[in-house]
C-alpha cells in the first residue's frame, strides 16, 4: 500500500471519527471537534505514523524518536491541517498571520536581544533594543535574499530587468 500524505491522513481520520459518531460533515464545513475528539484523531494519526501508512521522513523519525514526541507531532499535524485544509476549515483560504515571523528564529544575537528586551522596564531602553532587533532582522532578511540564486537563462527576456545584479 502506498503511503498517504499527512494532509490526507488527517482528513481521513477526522472523517472517520465524524462518521463513527454519526455527525454530519461535508467538504467546506468546519467540524466541531471536542478535546476528546482531538485525542482520538491524534491517536489515529500516531497509528498511521507507526504503521508506515503516512509519509514520515527518516529525518522526522530521528527528530521525533519517542512515543511522546510522535504524539506531540501528530497533535501539531492535526492543528495545522485543520487550519489549512479548506475541506476542514470551512472553505476559508488560509493566510499566514505574521509573514516573515520566523526570520532569525535560530539567530543567537536576535534571541539575546529579545531576552534583553523582556528584562527591561524603561521605554527608552526598550526602544533602543527594538531598534537593534529591527536592524538585525533586516540584516538576516538581506542575507537570505542574497543567497537566492537566479538562473538568468530561465527568466524571460522581458523580465530580466527585474533581476538585481
Amino acid at each position: 500500500m502506498a503511503q498517504q500524505s499527512q494532509k490526507q491522513v488527517v482528513y481521513q481520520a477526522i472523517c472517520a471519527l465524524l462518521k463513527e459518531t454519526h455527525r454530519p460533515f461535508g467538504e467546506g464545513v468546519k467540524p466541531d471537534l471536542s478535546p476528546e475528539d482531538r485525542k482520538t484523531i491524534t491517536t489515529m494519526i500516531v497509528t498511521a505514523i507507526e504503521t508506515g501508512e503516512m509519509e514520515f521522513s527518516s529525518k522526522a523519525r530521528l527528530k521525533h524518536d519517542t512515543p511522546e514526541a510522535i504524539r506531540v507531532y501528530a497533535t501539531s499535524l492535526l492543528s495545522n491541517w485543520n487550519r489549512k485544509d479548506d475541506r476542514l476549515n470551512g472553505g476559508i483560504k488560509h493566510s499566514i498571520k505574521k509573514p516573515g515571523s520566523r526570520i532569525g528564529k535560530d539567530d543567537g544575537l536576535l534571541k539575546s536581544l529579545k531576552a534583553l528586551k523582556k528584562a527591561l522596564t524603561s521605554h527608552v531602553e526598550i526602544q533602543k533594543v527594538n531598534n537593534e532587533i529591527a536592524l538585525r532582522t533586516e540584516q538576516l532578511k538581506n542575507e537570505k535574499l542574497s543567497s537566492i540564486k537566479i538562473e538568468m537563462n530561465n527568466i524571460p527576456s522581458y523580465l530580466r530587468y527585474l533581476v538585481k545584479p
